[in-house]
C-alpha cells in the first residue's frame, strides 16, 4: 500500500511541475506518505496539513457547511493546498507561486479521490 501511494504522489509532482512537495498528513500531523526525505519542511508540512485538517472538519461542523472541499494559502514565495481525504486524513501540498489555483485544485481534488481508496478505513 505505501509503495502504491508514494508512487501515486510521485506520479503528481512529475506531472505538474508546479506541485514542489505533497504529503499525505493525519489530523495529528503525523506524515503517513510523503514526496519529501525526512526533514524540517516535511515536518512543517505536517504539522501545518494536520491541524488544518482538523480545522476543517471543525468548520464543517461548526457553520454547519457541508464538506470542505479544499483550503488554499496565498504566499509571496509559495502556495499552499490542504485537501481532506477523509474525516481524519488530507492532502498537503506545497506548490509554486506562479502556479493556477484552479489547475492545481483540480490535480489535487482528483489526487486525494485516488488516495482514498489506498489508506486503512478512517475510524469514526
Amino acid at each position: 500500500m505505501t509503495r502504491e501511494l508514494r508512487e501515486l504522489l510521485f506520479s503528481v509532482t512529475t506531472q505538474v511541475r508546479e506541485i514542489r512537495a505533497l504529503a499525505i498528513v493525519d489530523q495529528n500531523g503525523l506524515t503517513l506518505e510523503s514526496t519529501m526525505s525526512t526533514g524540517t519542511l516535511e515536518d512543517s508540512l505536517a504539522a501545518f496539513g494536520g491541524a488544518m485538517a482538523a480545522q476543517l472538519e471543525r468548520a464543517k461542523r461548526d457553520f454547519e457547511s457541508g464538506p470542505v472541499y479544499l483550503a488554499h494559502i496565498l504566499a509571496r514565495d509559495r502556495q499552499l493546498f490542504v485537501v481532506p481525504v477523509d474525516s481524519e486524513r488530507a492532502l498537503a501540498a506545497i506548490v509554486e507561486a506562479h502556479a493556477t489555483p484552479s489547475t492545481i485544485s483540480v490535480h489535487l481534488l482528483a489526487l486525494a479521490r485516488e488516495v482514498q481508496p489506498l489508506l486503512p478505513p478512517d475510524t469514526p
